[in-house]
């Protein structure tokens, strides 16, 4: 009977590290996921800024031209 128990706390003691693991790396790949997130976003401003100053010239360019 005890080594019953022995071996269902075993289990659960198993079972709740493997939980502590996976809940571990869903954290690591959110943060992760996170700062990709971050640097893509970063990208996409300074894209957008160049392309509103490339405009920008462009426009006084062709107003200038005329």
């Amino acid at each position: 009977m005890s080594a019953n128990r022995d071996e269902l706390a075993l289990r659960k003691q198993l079972l709740v590290a493997q939980s502590a693991l996976y809940r571990a790396q869903l954290r690591y790949e959110v943060v992760a996921l996170r700062a990709r997130t971050s640097r893509a976003s970063d990208w996409i401003g300074r894209a957008i800024t160049l392309v509103s100053v490339a405009r920008a010239a462009i426009s006084i360019v062709s107003f200038l031209r005329k």
